[in-house]
């Protein structure tokens, strides 16, 4: 067992390439808007305090009040992106609506404890990003047990082994080498896989890292763009509770109203109006933070069409797949240390069918595995009990067969076949980076995209979906300030100010 004490830079959920922040996330006129972070902190906090929200709902999910039907802004998700958006423009006394279609607030950022009796994040599960952002302030100021990960030891086996030093070194050698070469590739926007070194040792395990289980693509699919890209991060922790706890807890207040799919956006007068199976919702501007999963397959029909250039973005913008398997033990620990990783050296032909640990996060009975890129999407599809028996069988290739014993519950995440998700995160195809910057362009002046895909430098990260919320709601009070005047803001009828 060794810690992982130089070498190359790790996937940005664990010990950063990035260290620092300086700047708003920017749209397409490279100004930095970010919102005042005092106002929306406030906002945060006031509405966490209060044991009550706007959407709470009845036993079967729906909601309790009556739709608005004329906010200045409805927002379509209650994810991280929804909910700082919502934050930010009623920090600014506009009136939103936001519309979620499942039955939970949080998006991709979702908590459970019923099926292994403790929490775990069936998504985002790093709170990572800038030192100011809220989310780390509310969870400071509730007492989340917050664990600085970024300094976690990784333990690497061979054939059932701890890695020899020899081994460990040549593991260091390619990934030194591998990244040196997708750094070399910065601003080319080609495939990962063409640019990297030819019959190189432990190179399978590396792209397994960088690719599948950061990226949630494999190499093949990976913009050298979408690897280059990425900010600093100042904070980088890991939240007993859950970060989907958080997330959820931060949309206390606001004006949500779960189990209400948009199905439709109607663009074509002055406005907005949203189709809802409860009904149409007017405003004069919508922000949607929809994955481009969901998008891509269509669920959201746009009236009229979005322009081409929008559309292109999108089908350039799939969504990879990082699947998480949950096991739960008995109390063994199989000679791990907490809150480290675990990996094994890979086959070296591309895709690698494999998965990689983190071990017993806050010393809990608990062993996270992830599965992503093309196999992630196969060992979805064979679904949770066959997923559940190949991470055992991982953790039993690298501590031994007792190990399969001492494991007493598992789970899977499903966003494969979350219809409100349709995969992990946005991914880039290759030579097409530029669709980012495309989906983050305005349509008519009163259609704002924002989400993880659209956070620049913190793209396919909690903080990044929360970032491009805030600064999207910026620029839509920009808007509508230029369309009405400052004080135009009409009260939706029971919409929360």
């Amino acid at each position: 067992m060794t810690a992982k004490a130089t070498g190359g830079k790790r996937p940005r959920w664990w010990p950063p390439r990035w260290l620092g922040f300086g700047r708003g996330v920017s749209r397409g006129s490279g100004v930095s808007v970010a919102p005042s972070r005092r106002a929306v902190l406030a906002a945060l906090l006031a509405g966490a305090s209060t044991s009550t929200s706007t959407s709470t709902s009845t036993g079967a999910g729906r909601a309790q009040t009556t739709l608005p039907t004329d906010p200045d802004v409805v927002v379509i998700g209650a994810g991280a992106a929804g909910i700082a958006a919502a934050h930010a423009l009623m920090a600014e006394g506009r009136s939103v609506v936001v519309l979620e279609a499942a039955g939970r607030i949080g998006g991709r950022a979702y908590t459970e404890s019923a099926r292994l009796g403790l929490p775990f994040d069936h998504g985002c599960a790093w709170l990572q990003g800038p030192r100011d952002l809220p989310l780390l302030a509310l969870a400071r100021e509730r007492r989340y047990r917050l664990l600085d990960h970024e300094d976690a030891t990784e333990i690497l086996f061979v054939d059932g082994r701890p890695a020899s030093s020899a081994e460990w070194r040549a593991y260091d050698r390619a990934w030194g080498r591998i990244e040196d070469a997708l750094e070399k590739a910065d601003g080319s926007d080609v495939s990962a896989a063409s640019v990297i070194p030819k019959g190189l040792d432990w190179a399978g395990t590396v792209q397994t890292w960088i690719g599948p289980m950061d990226h949630a693509v494999d190499f093949a699919d990976l913009s050298t763009e979408d690897y280059n890209v990425f900010d600093e991060l100042e904070t980088n922790y890991l939240i007993e509770e859950g970060l989907g706890t958080l997330v959820a807890e931060a949309g206390a207040g606001l004006p949500v109203r779960l189990n209400t799919p948009a199905t439709a956006i109607d663009w074509s007068g002055e406005g907005v109006s949203v189709t809802t199976p409860e009904g149409t919702v007017r405003a004069r501007a919508c922000i949607v933070t929809v994955s481009t999963g969901v998008l891509r397959a269509g669920g959201i029909v746009f009236t009229p069409a979005l322009p081409v250039e929008t559309a292109e973005a999108i089908d350039r913008l799939p969504m990879g797949l990082l699947t998480k398997i949950g096991l739960k033990t008995d109390g063994a620990r199989f000679g791990l240390s907490d809150n480290a990783w675990l990996a094994q050296k890979t086959a070296e032909k591309m895709p690698a069918e494999a998965c990689f640990f983190l071990t017993l996060p806050f010393a809990q009975p608990l062993m996270v595995g992830f599965v992503g890129g093309a196999f992630g999407w196969e060992l979805s599809r064979e679904g949770e009990a066959a997923a559940i028996d190949f991470a055992k069988g991982a953790l039993v290739k690298a501590v031994g067969s007792d190990a399969r014993k001492h494991i007493t519950g598992g789970v899977m995440s499903d966003w494969a076949t979350n219809p409100f998700t349709l995969g992990a995160y946005a991914s880039a195809v290759p030579g097409h980076y530029d669709a980012r910057a495309a989906l983050a362009q305005p349509v008519g002046a009163r259609i704002f995209f924002a989400g993880e895909a659209l956070a620049g430098g913190y793209q396919q990260l909690c903080s990044g979906a929360w970032l491009s919320g805030e600064a999207t709601a910026r620029d839509v009070a920009q808007a509508l300030d230029a369309t009405c005047g400052p004080n135009a803001t009409r009260a939706g009828k029971g919409a929360s100010q």
